[in-house]
């Protein structure tokens, strides 16, 4: 009797060892905030991403190039951001059609555009996925609004974990 519960101590004992250790290594892992696209520009072969994250005021900066997507540039200043890439700022105000983001997925590649009809009402926008192959853009899906991407097979273009 004393041994089986020797064993079931030392048991417990280690599992709530096993359960602090894993609690230490996450609480040790950055934790990655959700980003919302908010606008892209294709220089060449390259996508320049800018996506703005949760409670930030200054968006993220990347490149997609050669199928991989990397930070470009830290920015500490908006203003920075819009020198390099003007087309940004004249984009939220626009009523032509806007590239947001891009999608790699299932060996597909895919370009999200949005287009306002109203450039004063952010709720009166379009959102378009095309394919992209052999140079080509064909259209897959269009959206009413923003919010009907949420629920799309696409939301991973808008909002990147």
């Amino acid at each position: 009797m004393k041994t089986k519960l020797l064993f079931a101590f030392a048991a417990s004992f280690l599992s709530i060892t096993a359960f602090t250790q894993k609690k230490k290594q996450q609480e040790k892992q950055p934790v990655k905030q959700q980003e919302m696209a908010v606008y892209a520009e294709k220089k060449g072969n390259d996508y320049y991403l800018i996506r703005l994250e949760k409670d930030k005021n200054v968006p993220n900066v990347y490149v997609y190039s050669n199928g991989e997507t990397k930070p470009y540039k830290n920015y500490t200043d908006l203003k920075d951001i819009v020198l390099e890439f003007p087309g940004m700022m004249s984009s939220n105000n626009s009523t032509k059609e806007e590239l947001v983001s891009i999608l790699k997925k299932d060996n597909h590649f895919y370009e999200i555009t949005s287009q306002r009809k109203d450039p004063k009402n952010f709720e009166k926008t379009t959102v378009t996925v095309y394919e992209v192959m052999g140079g080509q853009r064909r259209i897959v899906e269009e959206y009413d609004s923003i919010i009907q991407v949420m629920a799309s097979p696409y939301k991973e273009a808008i909002f990147i974990n």
